[in-house]
């Protein structure tokens, strides 16, 4: 059910480096401990299937015909959060990063270029469920490029997608700040009357790692974005 899409199939690298942060903020992201993990686009090929472990992650620099139905004309980073149950009947189709439930982070395959997709494990609470860490982001990099990044969580029973939220990239000249996003990894969810495709019940707002979810990844159209950092900071 993982399917990739790639017309000019290009590299985004992910590189994942624990560092210790100074006793101060900088652009917008907090200081102390943090992993960074930077999403570096380049114009070469994938990895032929490599499924091995380590600190990068293939996806393709564009995989997109034209940038209709992209959102593009953000300066930076953007997140939109879910407000109420969202989903589609069908498998979303772009690059995916798909995140497991752990203790620890760790990327477990690191290629995106293929129908798998990429997977990265995280530190989940295992009473709550929620992620152990916080997540910045910042776009880099020559301007005039666009990336869109819309996060699901898949509920096998009814076959649906949640929306979990989307974060909108769009380099232009300037500095460049963090934006924070660990909205990206709850979820509003509901049951669905399949006669009217409507919710049935209020709906709940639960971890994208809860039992009801299948799996969850971020599904990645992108038109040239050679630099998104990404900063976890554990809380």
């Amino acid at each position: 059910m993982r399917k990739l899409i790639g017309l000019n199939v290009a590299v985004l690298v992910i590189i994942a480096v624990f560092s210790t942060g100074t006793a101060f903020a900088v652009n917008g992201a907090p200081s102390g401990p943090h992993f960074n993990v930077n999403i570096i686009g380049h114009p070469k090929g994938g990895i032929g299937g490599d499924d091995s472990s380590g600190h990068s992650i293939m996806i393709p620099l564009r995989n997109v015909q034209s940038r209709e139905g992209l959102i593009c004309n953000v300066d930076g980073v953007q997140l939109v959060d879910d407000i109420a149950p969202t989903w589609e009947t069908s498998e979303p189709t772009g690059a995916k990063i798909y995140f497991v439930a752990g203790d620890h982070f760790e990327i477990i395959d690191r290629d995106g270029t293929d129908s798998d997709g990429a997977t990265i494990k995280v530190p989940v609470d295992p009473v709550t469920g929620d992620i152990k860490f916080d997540i910045y982001m910042r776009v880099l990099g020559k301007p005039n490029t666009c990336m869109n990044i819309n996060a699901y969580a898949y509920d096998l029973e009814q076959n649906l997608w949640f929306k979990a939220g989307s974060v909108y990239v769009s380099r232009k000249s300037g500095k460049s700040t963090f934006v924070r996003a660990i909205d990206l990894f709850r979820v509003w969810f509901c049951t669905v009357d399949p006669l009217t495709n409507k919710c049935a019940d209020a709906g709940a707002n639960l971890s994208v790692f809860n039992d009801v979810f299948d799996n969850y990844f971020w599904n990645i159209l992108n038109d040239g974005t050679r630099l998104l950092q990404v900063r976890l900071y554990q809380k």
